[in-house]
């Protein structure tokens, strides 16, 4: 999340499909109001006012190096909030976190059934989880690195121009304890 936005405004703009749809395009590359529109099955209007609000959150931005045209594009960095438990609004951050996880699902599924991709991409795409034994510090710790890794990432840190084969890449991190049930070996 942009330090100087409030979590609430985060919320209230990933609180709309249309707008996590706005995001998912234009984390494929900066887009004009009416690329989305036609991207969306929208119009320009719909798109101008989604992008607006999503500005107002800081999560996207007008795209001043591309020209003439309008052009936007996302805002560099990760987009987080606290535990809907812990939120302002927390009914509000459960229904970002199950849109989140929708989308993620649904972009698993569209890689899933590319047939486009080179076996590199193939053989570097990560399915990963894994289970630690961590306290409280310790998560808050490795929640850090995680995000100072991603931050030496971000195409603001990094020279593009001389990588040729550069795609989007969706990175997702779930960090939470467990109920500390274990299983019963009798079952």
């Amino acid at each position: 999340m942009v330090p100087e936005h409030s979590e609430l405004a985060v919320l209230r703009a990933l609180g709309s499909t249309v707008r996590q749809a706005i995001l998912e395009q234009l984390g494929q590359g900066p887009a004009t109001s009416a690329m989305l529109a036609r991207a969306l099955d929208s119009n320009t209007g719909v798109t101008s006012y989604h992008l607006r609000e999503l500005a107002k959150a800081g999560l996207v931005e007008r795209d001043v190096t591309r020209g003439r045209a309008q052009y936007w594009r996302t805002v560099a960095g990760d987009v987080r909030f606290r535990d809907p438990q812990d939120s302002s609004a927390p009914a509000l951050a459960q229904s970002v976190i199950d849109l989140r996880l929708a989308g993620l699902a649904a972009s698993v599924d569209g890689y899933l059934r590319r047939d486009d991709l080179s076996p590199a991409w193939r053989d570097a795409a990560l399915f990963s989880q894994a289970t630690l034994t961590l306290a409280p510090e310790e998560l808050a710790e490795l929640a850090r690195a995680y995000l100072e890794l991603v931050g030496r990432w971000t195409d603001a840190a990094r020279d593009r121009s001389a990588v040729a084969d550069h795609r989007a890449v969706r990175l997702a991190l779930f960090a939470f304890p467990t109920d500390g049930t274990a299983p019963d070996p009798k079952e």
